[in-house]
């Protein structure tokens, strides 16, 4: 199956003390705004905080549409810092989902004996952050690459991505809005860096 000229962006819903995800927020706007310069489809998805959906969602993402890029977004607790993550793990999903569930042995499904325990999306997020925040130049919104993830639905989510390829799979930790870090700064900064990854791979 060819590479379709399709870009896919999710994003979460409620949990915890997200009582409205600021991933969805981002989700919805870039629906209306699109990314510039991509004459693409752009398809958005929003996904329950359950491991059982976002496995299903993921899985299906790839088998529908092969897109060119996914980019996963979800919410940290880092105020006005905007974080590429490079990498996620096959386990350590011992944090219950909205359900109450983790996976079984807390363990990514795609994440075998046979198969790495951390995969490494080979997107140079070190550049594409630089790039990113000399483009935008935002004083209060710090944009940086980063090697944790954690080890919930945001890192579940990048790792079951991760395994069907490395070099199309990304995501963004993005932190709760306030005045000096807006929901149009931050999808504003999304948008820009895919546009940037997109034109490394072109």
């Amino acid at each position: 199956m060819t590479v379709g000229d399709v870009v896919v962006v999710t994003g979460f819903g409620p949990f915890g003390v997200f009582t409205e995800n600021p991933s969805s927020q981002v989700v919805d706007l870039l629906a209306e705004k699109k990314i510039p310069g991509f004459d693409g489809k752009l398809v958005t998805e929003k996904m329950n905080v359950t491991y059982a959906e976002v496995e299903k969602t993921v899985k299906r993402i790839w088998k529908d549409h092969n897109p060119k890029l996914v980019v996963h977004i979800g919410v940290h607790p880092c105020n006005r810092h905007i974080k590429l993550e490079r990498r996620s793990f096959g386990r350590g999903y011992t944090s219950y989902d909205n359900d109450g569930c983790v996976p079984i042995d807390n363990v990514c499904p795609t994440c075998t004996e046979c198969s790495d325990f951390i995969l490494n999306t080979s997107i140079d997020c070190s550049s594409i952050a630089a790039q990113v925040s000399d483009e935008l130049g935002f004083k209060d919104l710090k944009i940086t690459a980063s090697d944790d993830p954690g080890r919930y639905l945001c890192a579940y989510s990048f790792y079951l991505s991760l395994s069907h390829d490395e070099s199309r799979s990304l995501f963004i930790h993005i932190p709760p809005f306030d005045s000096a870090c807006t929901l149009e700064m931050v999808t504003t900064a999304v948008q820009n860096t895919i546009v940037a990854i997109l034109k490394t791979l072109d």
